[in-house]
């Protein structure tokens, strides 16, 4: 822009010197008549009568005044005729014809290579005598100036153009160098690389894009781990329950094939139809697990408020005389409260989890049904002093069919739904399943309930 300003000044600064030259002879046309005035009023003075200048001695006073080899003069009369002329060249016509004694004329002309400013204005002398004034100057010099002025913009424009064009890649290239990274890194997570994220060096609007990138990076890689997981959990349910009805289902056809081709006992006839009825049971018992499961999660729940007392004291009465045959002792300690739940599935989840805290105690034992007020909702919690569990078992125990000891789990009767059905049902109600479990001291497992379900 500087370079352009200049440029502009450069010709500006040559029309100006061009006006100025015609100002200056234009002023000095205008003063000729004052200046013979004066030279006329002193001739009066010395000799005390008038005294008319006449056509010579003007042309005598212009010969002494302009006679200079930068500049050239032609003297014409009223008619047009010259009386001194030292311009070498033609007359202009045109413009003569155009000017007054208040119009004055200029024009500029070409010859080969020269350029020649010629001007012409009208003197009014005493007795309405006319003059024509014409002069030529050469101003070649001011042109060849202007031209070298404009070599030297081009040259300097042309550098600034080429400073600026590599100024400009170099900018533009460090301001695109987090997009380019950026491009690298979405590549790379469309390869598969979901681990990759975007460096964040600045704090404009890049930095914040980079930003935002990574946010949707981590929230998409933990929504194709959480695919990655459900996948893997059904692919697992499916080989769990696919394992679960073949291996009594080939125990229940053998036996039915050796009842049928053999002749025996009756003691082992009635062993090997005892058998094929408990494992038969047990498949009741799985089909009608599963379908439990499957009701709970697209059921829509009837819910109402429940006093927790109520829902303690009948689940104590259900399992307390059946504890205290295998000297399990069951402690109920429920701060009052109204719940709002589905009684019937809510009595199913602590059923089921006082039954696994049964299971997990081997000798006489201690069962605790505690329930409170917390901050944010209503605490149950479920707490045996059996033999516990592994801290790595602990992320897996609310899958289907997963069991910690299978063999002991089919022994007591269990298909390994239990508390999968109790994490749904939980789910349900806006609530959350925790454990904790210590190896050889028990397990804890805590159900919490938000406060809009608590009054």
């Amino acid at each position: 822009h500087y370079t352009l300003f200049s440029g502009i000044a450069t010709v500006m600064s040559f029309s100006r010197t061009h006006f100025s030259l015609i100002s200056i002879i234009f002023t000095f046309q205008s003063s000729l008549p004052k200046l013979l005035a004066i030279i006329t009023q002193d001739s009066e003075r010395s000799s005390n009568k008038n005294i008319i200048l006449h056509d010579k001695n003007i042309v005598h006073l212009f010969k002494n005044i302009y006679n200079r080899k930068d500049g050239r003069i032609r003297i014409s009369d009223k008619d047009q005729n010259v009386l001194y002329d030292n311009t070498e060249s033609a007359e202009n016509q045109e413009l003569l014809d155009t000017i007054t004694a208040n119009l004055r004329g200029y024009c500029l002309r070409k010859t080969g290579n020269r350029y020649e400013l010629q001007t012409a204005s009208m003197i009014q002398m005493e007795e309405e005598e006319i003059l024509y004034i014409e002069t030529i100057r050469d101003v070649t010099a001011i042109f060849e100036e202007r031209d070298e002025q404009y070599r030297i913009y081009q040259w300097w424009m042309m550098g600034i153009l080429l400073i600026e064009s590599l100024c400009c890649y170099v900018m533009a290239m460090w301001l695109l160098r987090p997009l380019k990274h950026l491009t690298k890194t979405t590549g790379r997570i469309a390869e598969g690389n979901l681990s990759v994220r975007a460096q964040v060096t600045t704090k404009d609007e890049f930095g914040e894009l980079s930003v935002s990138f990574n946010e949707m990076a981590d929230s998409l890689e933990k929504q194709v781990q959480e695919l990655e997981m459900a996948a893997k959990r059904q692919e697992d349910f499916i080989g769990s329950f696919a394992h679960e009805l073949k291996t009594p289902l080939t125990s229940m056809i053998g036996y039915a094939d050796m009842l049928r081709s053999q002749e025996l006992k009756p003691e082992e006839r009635f062993e090997a139809a005892n058998y094929i009825f408990k494992e038969g049971k047990r498949l009741e018992a799985l089909s009608f697990k599963l379908l439990e499961l499957l009701v709970v999660q697209k059921e829509e729940l009837e819910k109402k408020w429940v006093p927790i007392q109520w829902l303690s004291e009948d689940i104590e009465g259900i399992l307390k005389p059946s504890l205290e045959k295998v000297g399990i002792h069951l402690n109920v300690m429920m701060e009052k409260a109204r719940l709002f739940i589905e009684p019937d599935l809510m009595k199913t989840v602590l059923l089921n989890l006082l039954d696994n805290g049964r299971k997990a105690i081997e000798a006489k034992g201690e069962l605790h049904l505690l329930g409170r007020k917390e901050e944010g909702g209503y605490a149950i919690y479920v707490k045996d002093s059996g033999k516990g569990m592994p801290k790595k078992e602990i992320s897996r125990i609310t899958e289907a069919f997963y069991m910690i000891d299978k063999s002991r789990a089919r022994e007591q009767g269990g298909a390994g739904l239990g508390l999968s059905i109790c994490a749904e049902i939980v789910k349900r109600h806006q609530g959350t399943l925790q454990f904790q479990s210590i190896e050889g001291q028990g397990t804890i497992v805590r159900i919490f309930l938000p406060k809009e379900a608590v009054k």
